[in-house]
């Protein structure tokens, strides 16, 4: 069953590079124009349900689309983004610099690269599970859903479902389309587009 995926729109701590993980940071104006660029492109997919992440800025994102098509979304807690324990609210750059000094902090298991990410952040491989659990869930249930989230748990579906990591851009929307025993992605928006993940590598959504 197709299903599409979007990230939430820009905030603040999204310009500055700062790791918002289940801190509640709420869409800016930018992100609030993202979505309803989003909303006109998802306008004619024909989406029969819409399911959103509890924090604001992708709530906010999910109920600015449903509104052009009288959906209001359902909140589903397994979509929530991942907790990045010690390093939430860290600017990139200020986890690079700290990495060496927190190395105590840090859990191998807690990535499936590895001592990416301190003892008391939620781990990747649990947040892959609950993500494609909600997924299917929906999925079985028939009709045409939008899931509305997080750069992390876009990560966890590109995983299981193209068996790669694709960064999202903010506000991009994609459809997922079996092909044959396959899935493949498909960008709605060609000029806002997710991006591979290169291994262990920073990326415009600030991989560490």
């Amino acid at each position: 069953m197709t299903f599409y995926v979007l990230r939430h729109g820009q905030t603040d701590w999204n310009v500055q590079m700062r790791l918002q993980g289940s801190t509640d940071i709420p869409l800016n104006e930018t992100g609030r124009a993202q979505a309803n660029v989003a909303a006109r492109i998802l306008a004619g997919e024909g989406i029969t349900k819409i399911i959103a992440s509890p924090l604001s800025r992708a709530l906010e994102t999910a109920r600015i689309v449903g509104a052009s098509a009288g959906i209001e979304p359902v909140i589903d807690d397994r979509l929530i983004e991942r907790n990045f324990g010690l390093f939430e609210g860290m600017t990139i750059d200020e986890v690079h610099q700290q990495r060496e000094d927190m190395r105590e902090h840090m859990n191998p298991q807690a990535d499936v690269d590895g001592k990416h990410y301190p003892w008391d952040a939620e781990p990747l491989p649990e947040v892959i599970g609950r993500v494609y659990a909600c997924i299917n869930e929906y999925r079985a249930a028939g009709g045409k859903c939008l899931f509305v989230f997080h750069g992390i748990p876009f990560r966890a579906v590109t995983r299981k479902f193209l068996n790669d990591m694709y960064s999202s851009p903010n506000a991009a929307p994609v459809r997922f389309e079996a092909d044959g025993d396959n899935w493949r992605m498909v960008p709605l928006d060609p000029d806002n587009a997710p991006i591979q993940q290169i291994y262990n590598a920073q990326t415009t959504m600030g991989r560490i």
